[in-house]
């Protein structure tokens, strides 16, 4: 698998995965009609973009680790 394909794929997964804890929250629209306020929702938003950003830096960090030590033993070969 080439590096932009595990990139897409391990940026994808990281996406995936923030959605899925955002639809996962508890709630009680199921027995009574609650409106949301805009500082609720970003107060739900937030902590997950936060989260997101956390984890893309450290994607990038641990890729170019993964580079520099391919490029480490193409040197020794």
């Amino acid at each position: 698998m080439s590096n932009m394909k595990k990139k897409l794929l391990t940026i994808s997964l990281v996406t995936i995965l923030s959605v899925g804890t955002l639809f996962t929250t508890k709630t009680l629209a199921n027995t009574e009609p609650v409106l949301a306020s805009v500082e609720w929702v970003l107060s739900k938003v937030n902590p997950l973009t936060d989260k997101v950003t956390k984890l893309e830096q450290r994607v990038k960090q641990l890729e170019e680790q993964v580079e520099a030590l391919h490029q480490q033993l193409d040197e020794q070969q």
